[in-house]
């Protein structure tokens, strides 16, 4: 029970295994604020045992300044100790109270003292440090200090009011009976601040693993470890430590328990009679949970309800009734490891053989036979392997890597297993698994067939971002896959991949073309998910979007169907986006997210980028960043590097828009270091996104070197998929280059023109007006100006509207005429104002106030009670829009914006639009 005192500083040393609770330090320290400032606080960190409460109060002790802690923590080996928590604090301050100092001591014949005197010295104390730093009091182990001390603490507790103290309880899950009513009164209370933890999430096991070595587990093991501990940190901590490294990182290996939950879990087991213990057997190897009769005829129990009603109430089973019966399972994983992993190797072959025997999925019962053998079976290996391609082929990936890995370990080595690992390697690849499948290509005999070998060895190269490499590999492959249907397709849908990242469009809808023709075999492991989406892109790359829209044209809404008709309609959604069917595109893609979660990493990166760039054309920001960062972590975790720069581009567009430079910035550095020379694609994101964001900081200059080099380089020519020409055209004007704008312009604006792409005519147009500007050409500048506006009304991009609004605004007020000016800047500046663009608000508020008009933001408004969107709404209203007018600006429904007027007008006061008009005009608006 050693305690000691921290004055001024942290000298409490920290925990180099600590990770995560960002949320959980933040509360802390934000009622640390709160205590500095004279408002008492308590704090109750709450969860079952191994969450790592202890850990939490911890890391915050270590880590603050300028403040005097004092921590005790009961022992249950010390719980009959009276004052054996209290008496912890005489060595942690200089001068204590002569009631606390003698807690210590306990000299014979100790009588205690009366835990109202003792609480009242312990509020002495608190009120004699207080006066110099405000004080942490940490009571660790709650539920198993003394009596005495925990009725002082409640006298002490209870009486703090507007001390500089932060109090810590720490208690295990749940109201401990243990603790006295008053105090459990007081933790309960609303003077409380309850802190319930959880376990840690995967990214947190992630870090964990890193900090105790020697290897990171991958996203997929670190999900796994995940699911089996609940991310209780005690568990995971232990099997980190006691899992051999490579049991770890193989997702498709079962885990054990920690030693000391093991233990536990036997020890309760022993108490149950033989019948219950084997109806535990029997469930253990059954799996996580299952039917009750399953269960009770495994463990050849007839009546099985009195043994159930032991485990239950040793709590190592739980029972709930289905439609179908009762069903019973494990409270968690750890039970069911614990168990399973203690029944001998022929126990264990027997219930296996015997679920086998009782299960009715195909799946399942393979899976009991796999584990209840004990030397290869070559009927039993075919059987796997075409389950793992009927599971590829349904896109269960998961499922698919865990039979074609076990088939190709029970497979000697030849051209039968070469070819297995040619199929796992597809497999892990979909899956996000590109370590692993890396590992197993290397596997490929040598001196076997070069095709297999060469196409593994491209696929891997290729999903890492290397695409010549995986050119090279796979145009050798190509050589000798002629004769091999289902090889020759797998290699071309490879090849349509890579054409697609080098810009390929006709070349990508070519390979692809030859990918959809039927193999040979009759089980095809699904190499070719991502084949038909190749083909439509390809064709809108090569400027046939029209001809991709109308091969795809009768493709159904999204549901749970199979990968190639996703994939397909992946597709469709990439060329309704490029064709401006903002709204056709979003259906689709919306759809596709709802049912991606199983489906392969490449789809779901790819759904989540291309939903948030339309959502961004949209203005509906908020849910494009959100889509945009599922993108960019779907990337970096499960090392999609190929597609790494895209998606990291399209998580800038959000963040560089709204001025949060940081973010921007760090999206941009990841983008760049995903960037290979060889991957066209990335290099025009990556471009594209360095341009947006020096362009929202008004660096021009800047802009203009990130993407003249794209003006040297082979790229398709349809207009909506380079949007960069207007970009590097807009950045050329303001950059003071107008004949190199021109130059830039003029092929864009044909193409746009000859494919009707209104959201590039509008961008050109703002860009022409701009170039007409700088040349003294004011007519033909309004002309375009106006031309571009046109084009933003048949097609809902409000952020672009606003911005061609601005720039004519500007253009206005600088020739003279301010009030037209201050039109279009108004109507910039509330769509401004709405999707939080700030750098451009900045710049609209400026020519605002240029043109003689009082600028009204929200926080004017929020003296009168209104919330930012009731401010937007108010404005709308009194420059005489009607309601449906202000809901079609804000992208929201009728009934909304009438809600929000109602609340308005409850708050201010008013019956009508002209009194509301009346009362903006007095803030100044």
């Amino acid at each position: 029970m050693a305690a000691r005192a921290l004055r001024n500083g942290p000298e409490r040393s920290r925990d180099e295994q600590f990770v995560g609770r960002g949320r959980e330090l933040a509360v802390l320290h934000a009622q640390l604020g709160r205590a500095c400032e004279g408002r008492s606080t308590l704090v109750v960190l709450d969860g079952p045992a191994g969450i790592g409460k202890t850990a939490l109060a911890g890391e915050f002790l270590a880590v603050i300044e300028n403040a005097v802690v004092l921590e005790v923590s009961g022992d249950e080996g010390e719980s009959e100790l009276a004052y054996g928590v209290l008496g912890q604090l005489g060595p942690q301050a200089r001068s204590v109270p002569e009631v606390l100092a003698g807690l210590e001591r306990q000299v014979e014949p100790f009588a205690p003292p009366d835990p109202l005197v003792v609480g009242a010295a312990l509020l002495e104390l608190l009120a004699q440090l207080q006066q110099t730093a405000p004080v942490v009091v940490a009571i660790d182990g709650a539920d198993w200090a003394d009596l005495p001390s925990l009725q002082a603490l409640t006298f002490a507790l209870r009486r703090l009011r507007t001390d500089r103290v932060l109090a810590i309880v720490i208690v295990r899950e749940g109201d401990d009976p243990r603790l006295p009513d008053g105090l459990r009164r007081l933790l309960r209370g609303g003077a409380a601040l309850r802190l319930q933890m959880s376990g840690l999430n995967a990214r947190e096991l992630q870090a964990l693993s890193a900090r105790l070595g020697p290897v990171r587990l991958t996203p997929q093991a670190a999900e796994r470890l995940h699911e089996h501990t609940k991310g209780v940190p005690l568990h995971a901590r232990a099997l980190l430590q006691q899992v051999r490294a490579e049991t770890l990182a193989d997702v498709d290996a079962p885990l054990p328990a920690p030693r000391a939950y093991t233990t536990l879990v036997l020890g309760r087991m022993t108490k149950c009679g033989e019948a219950a213990r084997r109806l535990l057997t029997a469930a253990a190897v059954l799996g996580t949970s299952a039917p009750l009769h399953l269960v009770a005829g495994m463990a050849e129990l007839a009546e099985p309800l009195p043994e159930l009603e032991q485990v239950t109430g040793a709590g190592l089973l739980v029972e709930w009734r289905t439609g179908a019966g009762v069903s019973v399972g494990f409270p968690n994983p750890l039970v069911r490891a614990a168990i399973y992993h203690t029944l001998g190797p022929a126990t264990r072959r027997r219930l296996h053989l015997l679920a086998a025997d009782v299960v009715d999925d195909a799946v399942r019962r393979l899976h009991h036979r796999l584990a209840a053998a004990d030397q290869v079976d070559e009927e039993l290996v075919r059987e796997v392997a075409v389950v793992g391609r009927r599971q590829a082929a349904a896109g269960r990936w998961p499922s698919a890597c865990g039979c074609l890995t076990r088939a190709v370990q029970l497979t000697a080595e030849g051209p039968v297993r070469d070819r297995l690992i040619a199929e796992a390697v597809e497999a892990l690849l979909a899956a996000g698994r590109p370590g692993d499948a890396g590992a197993l290509a290397a596997q490929v005999a040598p001196g076997g067939d070069p095709g297999v070998h060469d196409y593994v060895m491209g696929s891997v190269a290729l999903v890492a971002g290397r695409v010549e490499e995986a050119v090279r590999w796979l145009d050798h492959a190509w050589s000798f896959a002629a004769r091999d249907g289902r090889l020759a397709a797998a290699v071309a849908g490879r090849q349509a991949m890579a054409a697609l990242l080098r810009a390929g469009g006709g070349a990508a809808a070519r390979w692809a073309e030859c990918a959809l023709a039927p193999p040979e075999e009759e089980e095809a492991a699904g190499a070719g998910e991502m084949v038909r989406f190749a083909r439509l892109v390809g064709l809108g790359l090569a400027g046939d979007v029209d001809a991709g829209l109308a091969e795809s044209a009768e493709l159904p809404v999204p549901t749970q169907g199979a990968p190639a008709e996703l994939d397909a309609l992946l597709g469709r959604a990439t060329l309704r986006l490029w064709a401006d069917d903002l709204a056709g595109a979003q259906t689709d893609l919306l759809g596709l997210l709802a049912v991606s979660a199983d489906r392969s990493a490449p789809f779901q990166l790819l759904t989540a980028v291309t939903l948030a760039q339309t959502e961004y054309r949209l203005g509906r920001w908020d849910d494009a960043a959100g889509h945009a960062e599922i993108g960019a972590s779907t990337a970096d975790d499960f090392g999609q590097a190929w597609l790494a720069s895209h998606a990291h581009a399209v998580a800038t567009l959000v963040p560089a828009a709204r001025g949060e430079w940081e973010r921007a910035a760090a999206h941009v550095r990841a983008a760049r270091a995903a960037c290979s020379p060889d991957n066209v694609s990335a290099q025009v994101s990556t471009a594209a996104a360095e341009a947006l964001v020096a362009t929202a900081r008004g660096d021009h200059e800047m802009a203009v070197t990130a993407l003249m080099p794209l003006t040297r380089t082979n790229l398709p020519d349809e207009p909506t998929v380079v949007l960069w020409r207007t970009l590097l055209a807009d950045a050329l004007v303001n950059a003071g280059r107008p004949d190199e704008a021109e130059e830039v312009l003029v092929p864009c604006e044909l193409l746009a023109l000859d494919r009707e792409r209104r959201s590039v005519l509008a961008a050109a147009a703002r860009a022409r007006a701009g170039l007409h500007a700088v040349r003294h050409e004011p007519a033909e500048a309004e002309i375009c100006y106006q031309v571009a506006l046109e084009h933003t009304a048949k097609i809902e991009m409000p952020f672009e509207e606003a911005r061609i609004q601005l720039a004519y605004g500007t253009f206005l007020r600088r020739r003279g005429r301010r009030s037209a000016a201050a039109e279009q800047l108004e109507a910039a500046q509330l769509t401004l104002s709405r999707l939080g663009a700030l750098p451009y608000l900045e710049q609209c508020d400026l020519e605002l106030a240029a043109s003689g008009r009082a600028v009204l933001r929200p926080q004017d408004t929020a003296r009168l009670g209104l919330t930012p969107q009731e401010h937007t709404v108010a404005v709308l209203i009194s420059r005489g829009l009607t309601n449906r007018q202000a809901a079609r600006k804000l992208v929201l429904s009728v009934k909304t914006v009438e809600y929000h007027l109602s609340h308005i007008y409850t708050k201010l006061g008013i019956t009508s639009r002209t009194a509301l008009i009346g009362k903006l005009s007095d803030l100044g608006g």
